[in-house]
């Protein structure tokens, strides 16, 4: 066993999570976390970034679940975000397509700790394993335990906080030392 392998089986048996290491794996983790298939193509605008091959993502999933978000968020998160949340009575004068407007919920919820998004992507050469994952909104658990199940390093670390030293040890084991983001060129 690589020493790789042996940090992925301690943070598997400490996140309380299997390995997942094939996209349909990742799904099933997903789906067992409350998450629901989300249509990204519509918002690809919106979700694709530095940070994602849009050629590769092959699945995306929502979790709407604003009490287990909040119980999992890091004291950094909250802080950054102001939880709780003050309600926004913003009236905008603009006038939004339908997509505009339902893209302005979705931010809104993504920065208020309500949503997350997940874009799940296919490794290079196996359209069956997962290659890179990306987490949108305050989430930062959900980047470690994904990490943990399916073995990926992802591109974009998050915010992680003092107690993520196995999230650490595998950014560095890959040559990203202090969980370094490794946006697409």
């Amino acid at each position: 066993m690589t020493d790789y392998q042996e940090l992925l089986q301690a943070t598997r048996a400490h996140y309380g999570v299997c390995a997942a290491p094939r996209v349909s794996e990742a799904a099933a983790l997903l789906t067992s976390l409350g998450g629901k298939t989300f249509d990204y193509s519509r918002f690809a605008g919106n979700l694709i970034d530095e940070y994602v091959d849009s050629a590769r993502v092959v699945a995306a999933y929502d979790i709407s679940d604003p009490e287990l978000l909040a119980s999992r968020s890091l004291p950094v998160e909250r802080e950054m975000m102001e939880w709780p949340p003050e309600e926004d009575e913003d009236i905008y004068d603009v006038v939004f397509t339908k997509d505009e407007e339902l893209w302005n919920v979705i931010q809104d919820e993504l920065g208020g700790m309500r949503r997350a998004i997940v874009l799940l992507e296919h490794a290079e050469g196996d359209a069956g394993a997962v290659g890179n994952f990306r987490v949108a909104g305050f989430a930062q658990w959900l980047r470690e335990t994904l990490w943990a199940a399916t073995g990926v390093v992802p591109r974009d670390p998050g915010w992680p906080d003092e107690s993520a030293t196995l999230y650490e040890k595998a950014f560095a084991m890959h040559g990203r030392p202090g969980c370094e983001p490794d946006p697409i060129d």
